[in-house]
């Protein structure tokens, strides 16, 4: 499994609805330079709808990708 699934996953998404130009991503490192821990967060038209943290920028932009996938999906199903 790739590093960056959940990300290529919300992109489709986000393609699929036309939705795509509204994606801004938020990346914030944290800590010192030898133990950074990167905070990303994915907004939708201003509202966020993914958080993630990691040791990397790509490890916490998967993990808020996949939250957005995950919330994105419930409202369509509800």
């Amino acid at each position: 499994m790739s590093t960056d699934d959940g990300v290529v996953a919300l992109n489709n998404l986000l393609q699929q609805r036309n939705e795509l130009h509204l994606l801004v991503w938020e990346d914030k490192p944290s800590g010192p330079r030898h133990d950074t821990i990167w905070t990303s967060r994915c907004r939708l038209q201003g509202e966020v709808i993914g958080e993630g943290q990691g040791g990397q920028k790509q490890k916490a932009r998967n993990m808020a990708a996949k939250e957005a996938v995950k919330a994105l999906t419930n409202l369509e199903n509800h």
